[in-house]
């Protein structure tokens, strides 16, 4: 007991250690105007024209690996992440304080542009930290995410019927 108190003692004053979190994710599904999965290099196209960062969130050009039945989803640090069936995405995150606060994108592809309402806050607590979520066929328009029925699974993709029009 002696010695552990020494030891404390003997830590400067001052001294700050690493903290290490899961980020908090949103992984956006983005679809073309027939509703096919945009490729990687028309999504990459897109996210070289949003800005490096939208709220608290770094944005970038990413992937996200679904089991077999297309609806469960692997986090990157999963063992199972390289056997699923990767999809290209948008990443939205913040692995800085490990919350995320993501109020809405918009998104330009081919002359059309959709502005996506999401309102997602997500706490360092919560368990569905990284959320994947499909998008409708891609149109002009403005839709916000409504997600006051979803059940909050921790790795099941948010369906696109969860996106209604608004006149916003």
């Amino acid at each position: 007991m002696k010695s552990l108190l020494l030891l404390l003692l003997l830590i400067p004053p001052g001294v700050t250690y690493a903290q290490s979190c899961n980020p908090a994710s949103v992984y956006y599904i983005v679809r073309d105007e027939k509703g096919a999965v945009l490729s990687k290099e028309d999504l990459q196209t897109m996210v070289d024209q949003l800005p490096k960062k939208i709220g608290d969130a770094t944005v970038w050009a990413t992937e996200v690996s679904f089991a077999p039945d297309k609806q469960t989803f692997y986090w990157p640090e999963s063992v199972d992440f390289d056997k699923g069936t990767k999809v290209p995405a948008l990443g939205l995150s913040n692995a800085a304080t490990c919350t995320l606060h993501l109020t809405e994108v918009e998104l330009k592809y081919k002359g059309r542009t959709m502005r996506m309402i999401f309102n997602i806050d997500i706490a360092r607590y919560q368990k569905d930290r990284r959320q994947a979520i499909d998008s409708l066929k891609f149109q002009n328009g403005v839709f916000q995410l409504d997600l006051t029925k979803w059940p909050h699974h921790e790795e099941k993709l948010i369906p696109a019927t969860y996106w209604k029009p608004t006149r916003h």
